[in-house]
């Protein structure tokens, strides 16, 4: 005992929960040790008597009134809590039922005396005996009685008290035995429910509103109450319904939604509340009570929950649909807030649903074909009333096609009236509302018919024999007579009509049936298909059809419509896209491509993207139609019939005379590189196709084979692919073999693209020299090849040696170091294929004397050479340095050899030349520096002494060009494959430019070598992140100072100047004021104590670069940037610190908003608006 007593004792003077709480758990392991014998659990009771006879004394002085000390009722409190801390921490099989019923009783009591104190610490300690094994259901019963006896105290008490209680209440309630235990006692009267309801009427806290929105519905649900009872229990929800929180501060983990849903869950409870509430709901709509659309909303979503949870839809819905849709109706009809509307809709949908049944359990059908008739009814005459039109059929729409029953009851009876009205529409508009209507008729019917399984089996059943005349007459009733009438007519509303009859082709096309034998195939007829298919053929096709004048006047949105049609009937349709690509084809191969205009040229390119959009950027449906299919199915077939098609008719031209350019390369034939193009948009949307419909993870175990794709390939006949568009007798198994959702088919379509790849390639390389393969054709030759390239495996593209075919261009006869030499654009073709290799797959080429070396070596005769072949030669020597995968210690020879020749060059190199070597050997770098390549760190001091050379007029560019080791390079990046570290560029920072800080100081170096060493830094740091280089700030931002200051000089003397150093020069003050932006957006403070030469030295740039009439691009690039940098200067400093430059500025930037180019004038406009804020 005085154990026990010590740790109460211990527990009341404590105020530390975890101190507390580990007394509690000793004196739980103390009973549980003595297995709950009754005299240690005397004992424990008795510990805390002393406090308890105080609560007694305490309401003896109380009847005298007054108040006990608030040290005692505190100390009682605890006391009270030390037990039910104790019984939190016990065993629940720990004690007898004894025990429990003697511990039950007790805290019981505390309800009828100690309201002060010890309420909390009891129902607490009330629930946890409810938990235990030895409580039983006349024990709940007195839980409940006696909880009930603090009557009007339980108002007083703290919401955390009240949230205990409220706990207890529903454990209790919800309890099966206790609730036949209850309901025993008290019969049909249910007292208790009214002496809880009196007890809990004027609750308002949030978290216990949630709780005790949870126990009335039980009440009214479980419980059986009278009818007088059922009221009772609904005016205390219903009390606070519409429910809203007048203090955001009191939602603390609960949200007003919460709230809504828990109140709707009362309405909803039960069957029996049907009487009380839709009067209640409707009274509450209609009397202006929802005087808001989220009160509205709410109403209707209570409604909603009503109509789909009360059972016995006979006696819970049937007497009120009547009312219900009299009330709602108008919330669509003159509705005007998309929110009402929608939760309307969802009202009456749920209406049908409920009288349909669910897929177990039917419902009568007539209750459904009642409620059907009384929309139709007051439906039918708005749908010839414009005004209404959109409305009404929104209403017939949302219940007849709520479910397959109701569908197959009035869906002909819908359709003949929209037909009719169809006949003499009273404007282009009311045409528009009733064609959107058919339109969502035939989309309704769509999804029932694809969710059929979710219904009832009688419904599939009945879907089998559907009546379907008045959907497959459709097309000459109701959409051709429109089209027909209005194709010519230009005006917006017209168009508006002509756009939703396109949707609706698209829509009747899809339709799909379900055949008694369970099959599914295609509404409409061939016939029909194919005729609706014609149709938007010719609107698509118009746009080569038609001369520029008359091309002007029409509407391309209906051609655009027209596009995404096709792609969904051809998806269903099958044999529509081969008429399609015949008829395009047809009307391609009629005109002369020798001089085009530019706008047949416009046309070829939109026509021939369409094509490739409509046909490759879905994966077709094997669906059959009413006959046999000329095709056989295949996954694959648009693509094939597509791509057999466009290499069919390439070239649109071939000159007889072709006529070169000064370089020896034949000029651009746009046409034929529209062709190609074309080519390359169908792969790229049937891969995302593939993407779409199989996922990306899926793809990758389907990107390679165990076969040698390009051994089988070289077998087969040049035209295999028209042969397997007319599945001849060489067509492929493993194609026409194929399931829809077969991942298999991305393998293929692999294969087939790689067919392709190899083709274009053995033409390229076999015919250069023809006009047919300009440079414009070969770019795209070359896009195709990478996109293949990449997306295959590495075991596959070593088993094909692609590596090798990079420079062969698939010619069988070369060995393998041999490449195929004089192919004009041959570089173009090697990028191609190298960019989307694997590094493993291209280890042969880096063998002793490999082709790596052989052709990066030749790249020294680089005089030949123009700017752009520069730039390819340089692609190729990044890829090929970053690819590489030899020893850790070694790099490749060509890397060594083109940086020594890049960075020794004389000063009797012409510049053109030196900078070519430079490119190359710079992007050769930065290739190897991605992979953080230690021949980068050897190459350093090469390239500083490059700089630092006073006596080569070349060092300045050098210095530039050190920038591109670290630039984003297009083919360095990890979806070609390439090795590029997470950390590179902090890595090539720290090596290449941390180094030239202290050598950039003018007193380090002279001045000319030290501008030298600044415009490297800044060329390196412009193409790195913040995080790169914010630890030197410091001294950046006075290099930045510096910088500015000399382009300003330099430009007031601009004439003394070379040509090289210029660009060199503006560069440099365009890198300083991106380094500059990326610094005031991240860490401005670095800036604060250098206001004054920035803010002057940018306002001279720009007004010195608005003088210069040349080299209009850096001279746009530096005002833009300058504006940008000035005018973010007041969103980051306080006004104190600009007050001085205020009035400067805003001259400024008055100026500037007049400046030549929009771009520059937008930004200009910005930075006047940010410094205007400034009073100075």
């Amino acid at each position: 005992m005085a154990t026990f007593k010590d740790w109460a004792l211990q527990y009341v003077l404590s105020d530390e929960e975890s101190v507390q709480r580990e007394l509690a758990e000793k004196a739980a392991k103390e009973i549980e040790n003595a297995r709950a014998n009754s005299s240690t659990l005397g004992n424990w009771a008795l510990s805390v008597n002393q406090w308890l006879t105080t609560a007694s004394g305490d309401d003896d002085d109380g009847e005298d009134g007054d108040e006990a000390p608030s040290g005692d009722i505190i100390a009682r409190a605890k006391a009270l809590s030390f037990m039910a801390d104790t019984l939190e921490l016990l065993g629940r099989t720990t004690l007898k039922a004894e025990q429990v019923r003697y511990l039950v009783g007790f805290f019981g009591a505390i309800f009828s005396y100690d309201h002060k104190a010890g309420i909390t610490a009891a129902a607490k300690a009330l629930r946890q005996l409810y938990s235990m094994k030895g409580f039983s259901a006349p024990l709940g019963v007195k839980m409940v009685e006696d909880v009930l006896k603090i009557k009007e105290d339980f108002r007083l008490q703290t919401a955390v008290t009240r949230l205990e209680i409220y706990e207890l209440f529903l454990s209790l309630f919800q309890d099966q035995s206790v609730n036949s235990e209850l309901q025993h006692k008290y019969g049909t009267s249910q007292g208790f429910i009214i002496d809880l309801l009196q007890l809990c009427q004027h609750e308002k806290e949030p978290k216990n509103l949630l709780v005790w929105f949870k126990i009335l519905p039980v009440l009214a649900a479980d419980y059986a109450p009278s009818q007088d009872i059922t009221e009772e229990i609904f005016k205390a929800f219903s009390a606070y319904f519409p429910i809203s929180i007048k203090s955001p501060a009191a939602l603390i983990g609960i949200t007003v939604e919460d709230l809504k849903e828990a109140v709707r869950n009362c309405f909803s409870a039960h069957r029996r509340l049907a009487p009380l509430v839709f009067p209640f709901l409707m009274q509450k709509l209609d009397q202006g009570d929802a005087g808001n659309a989220a009160v509205k909303v709410d109403i209707l979503r209570t409604i909603k929950a009503c109509v789909e949870r009360f059972d016995h839809p006979q006696i819970s819905l049937v007497p009120w649909i009547g009312e219900i849709w009299n009330s709602l109706k108008y919330e669509v009809r003159n509705g005007e807030v998309k929110e009402t509307i929608d939760a309307t809709l969802e009202v009456f949908r749920a209406i049908a649903n409920k009288l349909h049944g669910t897929k177990t359990l039917k419902s009568e059908p007539e209750w459904l074909k009642t409620y059907i008739d009384i929309v139709f009814k007051d439906c039918r005459d708005d749908l010839s009333n414009p005004t209404y039109t959109k409305q009404a059929g929104l209403l017939l729409v949302t219940v007849i096609t709520a479910n397959i029953k109701g569908y197959l009851l009035e869906s002909a009876s819908l359709v003949d009236c929209i037909r009719q009205n169809l006949r003499q529409p009273k404007s282009p508009s009311h045409t528009r509302d009733l064609v959107l209507l058919l339109n969502s008729t035939l989309r309704a019917r769509q999804d029932l018919v694809n969710n059929r399984a979710n219904g009832h089996p009688e419904d599939e059943q009945q879907l089998r024999a559907e009546s379907r005349t008045h959907f497959e007459t459709l097309f000459h009733d109701a959409y051709l007579p429109i089209w027909v009438g209005k194709s010519n007519d230009p005006d917006s509303a017209t168009v508006d009509a002509l756009k939703k009859v396109t949707q609706g082709l698209a829509l009747l096309v899809s339709q799909r049936v379900v055949h008694a034998d369970g099959q599914v195939g295609l509404l409409c007829p061939k016939t029909i298909c194919s005729e609706i298919c014609s149709l938007l053929t010719r609107t698509v096709v118009n746009s080569l059809t038609l001369s520029s004048n008359d091309r002007g006047n029409t509407n391309t949105a209906l051609e655009d419509e027209a596009v995404l049609a096709l792609r969904t009937i051809v998806m269903n349709y099958r044999n529509g896209y081969t008429e399609l690509v015949s008829s395009a084809v047809s009307e391609i191969q009629k005109r002369h491509w020798t001089k085009p205009s530019k706008h047949s040229l416009n046309a070829l390119r939109d026509l021939l993207s369409r094509l490739a959009f409509i046909g490759c950027s879905e994966i077709p449906f094997n669906i059959s139609t009413d006959e046999q299919s000329e095709q056989q199915y295949s996954p694959l077939q648009h693509f094939i019939t597509l791509t057999s098609t466009l290499l069919e008719i390439f070239p649109l031209y071939k000159p007889t005379n072709p006529d070169q350019g000064g370089d020896g390369h034949v000029k651009e034939s746009p046409a034929n590189s529209y062709v190609i193009a074309a080519l390359h948009g169908a792969l790229l949307h049937f891969r995302d196709a593939c993407v779409d419909k199989y996922q990306q993870a899926s793809l990758v175990k389907y990107s390679g084979s165990d076969r040698n794709w390009l051994d089988e390939l070289s077998e087969l006949p040049e035209d295999w692919l028209q042969q397997l568009r007319n599945q001849g007798s060489e067509a492929d198994a493993a194609v026409f073999s194929l399931a829809e959702n077969n991942v298999e088919v991305y393998r293929q379509f692999l294969r087939l693209g790689l067919f392709i790849v190899r083709r274009l390639y053995l033409g390229a390389s076999n015919n250069a020299l023809s006009t047919t393969w300009s440079e414009r054709v070969v770019v795209q030759v070359s896009k195709i090849a990478a996109l293949v390239v990449r997306a295959l495996d590495e075991k596959l593209q070593t088993t094909c040696q692609l590596a090798r075919v990079a420079f062969n261009f698939f010619d069988s006869s070369a060995n393998g170091t041999e490449r195929v030499k004089s192919v004009p654009f041959g570089d173009l073709l090697t990028v191609g294929i190298l960019e989307g290799l694997w590094p493993q797959a291209m280890t042969e080429l880096y063998q002793p004397n490999g082709l790596a070396d052989a052709y990066m070596l030749e790249t020294t005769d680089t005089k030949s050479l123009s700017s752009p072949w520069t730039e390819i030669r340089a692609a190729i020597g990044a890829i090929l340095a970053n690819k590489y995968k030899g020893a850790p210690s070694t790099s490749p020879r060509f890397l060594k050899e083109l940086v020594d020749l890049a960075t020794s060059s004389s000063g009797d190199i012409e510049a053109t030349t030196f900078e070519a070597n430079n490119k190359i050997a710079m992007k050769i770098l930065a290739g190897a520096a991605a992979r953080q390549d230690k021949s980068v760190i050897e190459a350093i001091p090469l390239l500083h002494a490059s700089i630092s050379s006073s006596d080569s007029p070349n060092s300045e560019l050098a210095a530039q060009s050190l920038g591109i080791i670290v630039q984003d390079n297009e083919f360095l990046t990890p979806e070609n494959h390439a090795v590029v570290k997470r950390f590179y560029k902090q890595w090539a920072y720290n090596y290449v430019a941390k180094p030239l800080y202290d050598l950039a100081l003018p007193t380090q170096s002279d001045p000319a070598t030290a501008v030298r060493y600044t415009t490297a830094i800044l060329a390196i740091v412009a193409n790195c992140p913040f995080t790169v280089y914010q630890d030197d700030l410091e001294p950046l931002v006075r290099l930045l100072i510096t910088s500015l200051s000399l382009s300003l000089s330099q430009q007031s003397s601009q004439s003394g100047l070379a040509s090289d150093q210029n660009l060199v020069q503006r560069r440099r003050t365009v890198s300083a004021l991106e380094i500059l932006i990326e610094i005031l957006t991240h860490e401005p403070d670095a800036l604060k104590g250098h206001l004054k030469p920035i803010i002057t030295s940018g306002t001279s740039i720009y007004q010195s670069s608005a003088r210069q009439s040349r080299n209009v691009i850096e001279s746009g690039m530096s005002r833009k940037f300058v504006l940008q940098f000035l005018g973010a200067i007041p969103t980051k400093f306080e006004e104190r610190h600009l007050l001085a430059y205020a009035p400067q500025m805003k001259r400024m930037l008055a100026t500037a908003c007049g400046d030549s180019v929009r771009e520059i004038r937008k930004t200009a406009m910005l930075a006047r608006e940010n410094w205007n804020k400034i009073s100075g």
